[in-house]
């Protein structure tokens, strides 16, 4: 008997790509449907091989304009029928989350800020040839001192970047430096309609700030689907660690 590994969710959807080695099967109820394969650790000798055909397969998705609401990693059912249940359980739940996203994709953003001002100060490096008590403070007032300012340009950095983007933009999300040199983490959801329109924005932007930039896209909307699934007595969470064996709970 298969064990139905979560992929993600659908709406008004009759038809999926599925092809080797990664095939998908289609269970709805209503409007809404599951999408499933048998358990990746059946199918792929790997982890790499099976993120490598989930990045095929999203590719396909993207390229067919399809809506797909992405399932949390490591996430069975014990049976096709439970299947079911978990549609009509969450019935409303999807369809407050595909109303948000439908029609738009995700683009990821991560921009590293170009200031050297005490580039060699790190919070690990705060000890070293240390020569008295008061040279150790002087140094954790100076550390606190310039992540305060990496983390106040960081906010203005997303400030500008969110506002800039805005007519093109549903949503975003944001993340800023948690230590000193990290990037500034960012997320769009783009209407499909908009994507040249944002994209050409986004490129402008870049080009007039003085940072060091990495964006990815279109995804699909990974950041900005807030379902999430509760603990239900249907519901298998496996390890997919290939190797050590599979673990349930």
């Amino acid at each position: 008997m298969k064990l139905p590994y979560l992929l993600g969710f659908v709406r008004n959807c009759a038809d999926l790509p599925s092809e080797p080695p990664l095939l998908t099967e289609l269970t709805t109820v209503g409007e809404h449907g599951v999408i499933w394969c048998k358990s990746p650790v059946e199918i792929f000798s790997t982890k790499q091989d099976f993120l490598l055909a989930m990045l095929q397969w999203f590719e396909q998705i993207r390229q067919l304009e399809l809506t797909v609401l992405p399932m949390q990693s490591g996430v069975s059912v014990s049976n096709e029928g439970h299947l079911v249940e978990l549609l009509r359980t969450y019935e409303r739940e999807l369809d407050l989350c595909f109303d948000k996203v439908e029609g738009c994709s995700e683009y990821c953003l991560t921009i590293i800020q170009r200031n050297q001002d005490y580039a060699h100060l790190s919070y690990s490096s705060l000890r070293e040839n240390v020569r008295s008590g008061k040279e150790y403070l002087d140094r954790v007032r100076m550390w606190h001192q310039l992540m305060e300012r990496e983390v106040s340009q960081a906010r203005e950095v997303i400030s500008n970047f969110c506002l800039r983007l805005t007519p093109w933009i549903k949503d975003c999300w944001s993340e800023v430096p948690q230590t000193r040199g990290e990037g500034i983490n960012l997320g769009f959801l783009v209407p499909n309609t908009c994507q040249p329109e944002f994209i050409n924005e986004l490129e402008l932007l870049l080009a007039e700030v003085n940072v060091t930039d990495k964006w990815t896209g279109p995804w699909l909307p990974f950041h900005f689907s807030s379902f999430t699934l509760k603990p239900e007595r249907f519901l298998i969470h496996e390890s997919l660690n290939w190797g050590k064996g599979r673990a349930t709970s």
